[in-house]
């Protein structure tokens, strides 16, 4: 759940509210298996989860809820993929108590993959092999050799 670990991170440094009113959790965790060798890891499987963003007494005429809402999207705009989610909107409730502060709860889906490699110092035994949680970086090739059909 790095994206969402992330997302908690940027959110805490907005400087819109204090640490003791923020909290975030998991809901509705999904995974489906993949198995899919990629040559030099497993797409293990794939998770889809809904995280929650809670901000008690959010004091909203100190910090209107644009300025926190437009670092939210920038933010995954900037760090996440989300043009093939079917539920890719995040959903903002603003519940106001008074003339100055409000509870605000952020929902929204994440999907990750998680891939395994080879390690010797790794914890997942797989394939008669030891093998170690991966980064879902993708490989870039670094060369290439074209051939041509009519050579």
């Amino acid at each position: 759940m790095k994206k969402m670990a992330a997302l908690r991170t940027h959110l805490e440094t907005t400087s819109c509210f204090k640490f003791e009113q923020f909290d975030a959790w998991v809901e509705a965790l999904e995974q489906t298996t993949r198995g899919k060798n990629e040559g030099n890891r497993v797409l293990l499987y794939t998770m889809e989860y809904r995280a929650v963003f809670s901000i008690e007494r959010f004091a909203y005429q100190k910090f209107p809820i644009e300025i926190l809402h437009a670092k939210l999207i920038t933010w995954l705009a900037d760090n996440d993929e989300r043009s093939d989610m079917e539920d890719k909107e995040p959903k903002v409730v603003f519940d106001i108590f008074d003339d100055h502060t409000a509870d605000v709860e952020i929902t929204l889906m994440f999907e990750e993959d998680v891939y395994i490699s080879p390690s010797e110092q790794g914890n997942i035994e797989y394939a008669g092999g030891s093998w170690a949680l991966e980064d879902a970086d993708h490989d870039v090739a670094e060369t290439f050799d074209l051939v041509g059909r009519n050579e």
